[in-house]
């Protein structure tokens, strides 16, 4: 458990991590990447689908962070700025690959344990609001990943898309009616079947 004992100190007496990023310090950044990993990776998961490439996406983020660490202007979060650099790079190497990871093969297969048909419907669930979400339109499926999935204010989601809050919220109305068109059409269909 990290206590203000064993919390890393940082080269200058209360500097912030931004700051000691800027400036190289290496406990910085460690801290940086401590604090950030999972929403980096997390992003990156959502958008390539697939842990392994998520992972090394992840790692990629880092590595550029560090390198273009004296870039960082600081005009937005560090949280933001590597936010945005993993969306980047994630869409960077989905577009390399140029598919969709499928489903995974043995997904829908019952088990015969207690609570297992309520698992394959989550799971089926969780597929279809995926299938939909990788239908939106480009800056819709971006602004739903930020705000929803990262978490992240629209402030801050609008720091990455390099937009305004009014052009994140209005992507977001839009993509909500498209998702509730999707998912009822993919219900239709289901039902049809």
């Amino acid at each position: 458990m990290e206590t203000a004992l064993t919390r890393p100190r940082f080269s200058g007496e209360g500097e912030s991590p931004a700051r000691g990023l800027r400036s190289g310090d290496a406990a910085s950044f460690e801290r940086i990447v401590r604090e950030n990993r999972r929403t980096v990776y997390l992003m990156a998961r959502r958008i390539l689908g697939n842990h392994d490439e998520a992972d090394e996406a992840a790692q990629i983020v880092f590595v550029r962070a560090w390198q273009a660490r004296r870039r960082f202007r600081g005009a937005s979060s560090v949280r933001t700025w590597l936010v945005r650099i993993a969306l980047n790079v994630a869409k960077s190497m989905q577009a390399a690959r140029r598919s969709v990871a499928g489903p995974d093969a043995f997904e829908g297969i019952p088990d015969d344990a207690p609570g297992s048909e309520e698992r394959i419907r989550r799971r089926q669930l969780r597929e279809r609001v995926r299938r939909a979400v990788t239908a939106l339109p480009d800056r819709q499926r971006e602004a739903v990943l930020l705000k929803v999935f990262s978490d992240l204010t629209c402030r801050e989601t609008a720091d990455v898309m390099r937009l305004s809050e009014g052009a994140v919220k209005a992507h977001l109305h839009q993509a909500a009616g498209n998702l509730r068109r999707l998912m009822r059409a993919e219900r239709e269909e289901g039902i049809r079947r």
